[in-house]
């Protein structure tokens, strides 16, 4: 994630960033610093960032004169300031929270907190809707003795046959293909589709769940159950957990 601090005093601006480097430094890989409008409207317009941490009265300026650069629903904020009388401000443009100076370490933690978990929660359901959208797309699929064109939403799995590939539909229907299962995976990249190994492609939007009792286990909505092995177990919970809601 990234974060941009504004305040027109840097010794806030430190403080901040320090307290972000403390508590927060896997989450955060770039966190920067302005002191004035001017400034962070050129670095919204140069970066994307998920969280802003803004203080209101800056000299003749306040940070809402900012608001009209931020794109909406794409970044969460939380205002550090020290008057309590742009409140119903704060609440108009939805802000996470409204810290009153001196910063109190827990306070500034809860808030933090608080926009991390809404920023995740926003981007899984924005890759969720990605991979829907990809999955409208169709695979070609060359068969024994025919060719059939199938949106991947119809596909639960693919499993390695020998040289060939058993695509399994959500109708239970299975097509076996002339292609290694390997030639499946550039095509299926970004689209929700998750390569376990040299033996199955699954589509991570047709689990019904997932196991973790003797290891762990992928259930489909065709009722078919696939083992993980511990090879890939950290990276596939990592994808789910980055990207869908399970």
């Amino acid at each position: 994630m990234k974060a941009l601090i504004l305040d027109d005093d840097k010794r806030i601006c430190n403080l901040i960033k320090s307290l972000l480097e403390k508590y927060y430094t896997k989450t955060f890989h770039q966190i920067d610093m302005v002191f004035n409008t001017k400034e962070a409207i050129a670095a919204i317009n140069e970066t994307d960032y998920n969280l802003y941490l803004f203080d209101i009265h800056l000299g003749k300026e306040t940070s809402f004169d900012v608001f009209n650069y931020i794109e909406k629903n794409k970044a969460k904020v939380i205002f550090i300031t020290g008057h309590e009388k742009y409140a119903i401000n704060a609440i108009k443009v939805d802000a996470v929270d409204y810290i009153l100076k001196p910063i109190q370490t827990q306070e500034f933690k809860s808030a933090v907190e608080k926009a991390i978990s809404k920023i995740s929660e926003e981007q899984k359901e924005s890759n969720a809707n990605h991979f829907s959208k990809k999955q409208e797309n169709s695979l070609m699929l060359k068969a024994l003795e025919s060719i059939r064109l199938v949106k991947l939403n119809e596909v639960v799995y693919l499993e390695a046959s020998g040289p060939y590939t058993d695509v399994f539909l959500e109708n239970n229907e299975k097509i076996t293909v002339t292609k290694h299962l390997k030639d499946f995976e550039n095509k299926l990249i970004g689209t929700g589709f998750f390569i376990f190994h040299n033996s199955f492609i699954i589509n991570t939007l047709k689990m019904n769940g997932i196991s973790k009792k003797d290891g762990l286990t992928v259930e489909m909505n065709n009722q078919k159950s696939i083992v993980i092995s511990s090879r890939r177990k950290d990276e596939f919970m990592n994808f789910i957990e980055t990207n869908l809601e399970i």
